[in-house]
Formats: C-alpha cells, structure tokens, sequence
C-alpha cells in the first residue's frame, strides 16, 4: 500500500511535530541515508538520524521507518498533519481514527490519544497516529480495518505509560508537589521511550506500521476492466447490448428509424406506443399500405431483448375483433395513411424516466440516428442493471432496503411500471 504511516507527539517547547514514521520504498539509499532532524530536544527524538528500521517483503517490497521521510514535500505535509491531528481533527471517543482530506496535499486517517506522563502538564501528553494518502476512495475502503490498529497501538503506549507513572507517583505525588510549591517549569518533553519504559518500543512501532501498510496492500487491490469485461463480469448472459458487432447500425430495410417513425404517425400516437412498449403492454397493428414489420422491429429496439412479443400484426381486412382495452392498445391505418391509436386507457402525467430520455435524445440534433440507437442501448443497459438491482434485494429478504436504494438508483414512482415489467421480463 503506497502510504506513509506516522506517530506524532505535542511539544512543550516545540509543538505538534511527528516523531516516526514507516513508509513504502523500492529505493536502497532510503535503508542508509541519515533522516534531516532540525530540533534537538529528548521529546522530538526518537530513534537517532542515524537509524533506520528495515523489512523487506517476499515480493521486494522494502518497509522502512526513520525519524523523518526523505521528500521535502512529503516532510511538510507529514507536520501539518501531526498539527491538525493533535490540535483540530480529534475524536474523543472510542470509536476510531478521524479521516480528513485535502486535494492538493493529500488524505489523512488519525487518531489522537493522551499518554500519562508526571512531568508534563495537565500530566499528561498528547500523541496521534496518521496514515497519510493520495488515493481517498482505497483509504476510506480499509479506514475500518486501520482504526482498529491504530487504537491497539494506542491502547499498548497507554499501558506502558500507565505502569511508569503509578510507580513515578508512588515515589512522589507531583499533583501534590505542584499544589504546594507552585512550580511550571517543566523543561524538555521526555522521548517515548522513557515514558514506557521499554527500550525496544519503536521496534514495536515499525512491526506494527509495518503490519498496517502490508495489510492494507492486501486487503484490497484495484483492477481495471474495460466496459465490455465489466459487463460480462456481472452479467455473462446479457443479449443486445451496445458491445455488440454492428449493434448500433440501422439496416436498409429492415426498420426505419425512430424519427423516420415519429414522422409517420403523430406526436401523440408515437407518445403512446412508446410508453405501452416501454412498460409491457400489447399492441396490435393494423395496416393497410405499410409494412408492419418495420414498426414491429423499430419499437422492439426500445427494450433490451430487441424483441418485443407484445407486439401482433393483424391485417385490415380480417374478421378478427380485438377490442382496445386498458391491456391492449390498437395502431390502426387509416385511408389516407395515417395512423390512428385506440387505447382506453392514457398516459400518465408523469411519464418514466428512461420515456423522457428517449424523447429528449430524438429531438437532439447533433444526434444522426446511428448515434441515437446507440445512445437508446447505453440508457437500456443502465436500467436493466437498475431493474437487476431492485430485483436482487427484493429476492434478498431485505424489503426495507428498497426504498433507500431506489433514492441512490434514482428511481421514482413513475418508473414503478417500467420496473416491475422489466424485471419479470428481461431479469429472469
């Protein structure tokens, strides 16, 4: 995992300023080099400019902890976290690391805690952890498996200051010695080191930093897929979809396109057919001069399956009587070649969304009509992953799920009718 991990402390001379920090390298001279301290005081000391912690991964991967990174940059954004870490960004709860973010420098995960210390004032000093990131999404994803670390870590320092300080007091109470005689000349910060009491505790650090940016590496790794792999990654059975050879050309013959339609019948009428087709509806065409079969296979591209078996064709002389129902919707040809709809039911005030879409796509003039039946395919995919969603937390026992997700997924009321026939239709 590319990230810098850090142990900050509060100064009483100097302030917020990190002590110790672990990070990722695949450069030798990074294991050697002395680090850059500018500050010498007990308390912003940890191991020496000359020391360097070194492990090395099966894979190359070189895990090194100093007291300072070697990129000025990097150095920089490293103390304004440990300043906004211990004096601006704090939780003082139990239930984790804070996250704050920043777009030029970069995104930070910390958590502050106190350490008991007889010589500092209040008695006690103030330390952060912080795992500093370019990438905001990857340190969101394992902010939960870091914090519960970073809160070990914390909870180990607290024990082993707690340990020095009761026996510090035993010897003499300095709450009371202070009471009486008055004195707030602390001095130096003491290094972490004596606070604990355990010589080897910054060994301890870097095993644990070391832990968190190797877990973190493996925890999640980003893989890139084309939109094609993606889609048959998720959906290997997918038929009609805009990766398809030749997917969006308009045959000579075969079908007109969608405005060549809207011209043939009226705005109203086309309006209608699109709805029924769109929601599962029957229609039955009636013609006396077109060939039936161009307006059959122009509405079957508006539904994924490009093959819509609610459409019939039945000639206008013929002695069947279908009647127009709230089920069944009519397109009847009249003399004179125009197209009359018989329908007893109407479209609603508020139409679906992927309906309006399709609309405002036709009326869009930089669109040929290859481009808008390739632009109709993109919007049925997006609602068939849409409809495959809602359907898959339906069949997941989680109703009360749906309602949140159909505010993420952006489905409204008027969409319910596209939905529901869909998903018994195209999700099976």
């Amino acid at each position: 995992m590319n990230a810098i991990i850090g142990l900050c402390h509060f100064c009483e001379a100097h302030g917020p300023r990190p002590l110790f920090c672990t990070f990722t390298t695949d450069d030798e001279s990074h294991t050697t080099e002395a680090s850059r301290g500018t500050v010498q005081c007990s308390g912003c000391t940890s191991v020496g400019p000359d020391t360097v912690f070194v492990s090395r991964d099966d894979n190359g991967i070189i895990f090194c902890s100093r007291e300072s990174v070697p990129n000025n940059d990097v150095t920089a954004f490293l103390r304004q976290a440990a300043l906004r870490s211990i004096t601006c960004e704090v939780s003082w709860s139990n239930e984790g690391g804070v996250v704050y973010f920043s777009d030029t420098q970069g995104h930070v995960l910390s958590l502050m805690f106190p350490v008991k210390d007889t010589r500092a004032r209040g008695l006690k000093r103030l330390f952060s952890v912080v795992v500093l990131m370019k990438d905001k999404m990857l340190l969101l994803n394992i902010t939960p498996v870091l914090s519960e670390h970073m809160q070990k870590i914390a909870n180990e320092l607290q024990q082993l200051a707690d340990v020095v300080y009761e026996n510090e007091q035993s010897i003499c109470s300095q709450r009371a010695l202070r009471l009486k005689t008055g004195r707030n000349d602390f001095g130096q910060s003491r290094s972490l080191i004596q606070l604990t009491g355990d010589e080897d505790i910054f060994k301890k650090l870097h095993s644990h930093f070391t832990w968190m940016l190797r877990t973190g590496g493996i925890t999640y790794s980003e893989t890139l897929y084309t939109s094609q792999d993606l889609l048959k990654k998720f959906s290997p059975t997918t038929s009609g979809t805009i990766f398809e050879e030749n997917a969006c050309t308009v045959p000579d013959g075969a079908s007109m396109s969608l405005r060549e339609l809207g011209k043939l019948l009226s705005k109203d009428v086309f309006r209608i057919l699109l709805y029924c087709t769109l929601t599962g509806i029957e229609i039955v065409i009636k013609s006396h001069h077109t060939e039936p079969s161009r307006i059959i296979n122009n509405l079957s591209s508006l539904i994924p399956s490009g093959v819509n078996h609610n459409i019939s064709h039945i000639r206008a002389d013929s002695s069947v009587q279908v009647l127009p129902s709230q089920d069944v919707c009519i397109l009847e040809e009249t003399e004179n070649s125009n197209f009359d709809c018989k329908w007893s039911h109407s479209i609603p005030v508020k139409c679906p969304t992927l309906m309006k879409k399709i609309e405002n796509a036709m009326q869009n003039t930089k669109f040929n009509d290859a481009v808008l039946l390739q632009h109709i395919k993109s919007l049925q995919l997006e609602w068939l992953g849409i409809t495959r969603t809602l359907k898959t937390a339906l069949l997941s026992g989680k109703p009360d799920a749906i309602k949140h997700l159909e505010q993420v997924l952006g489905v409204t009321k008027q969409d319910e009718s596209l939905v529901n026939y869909w998903s018994h239709a195209f999700c099976d």
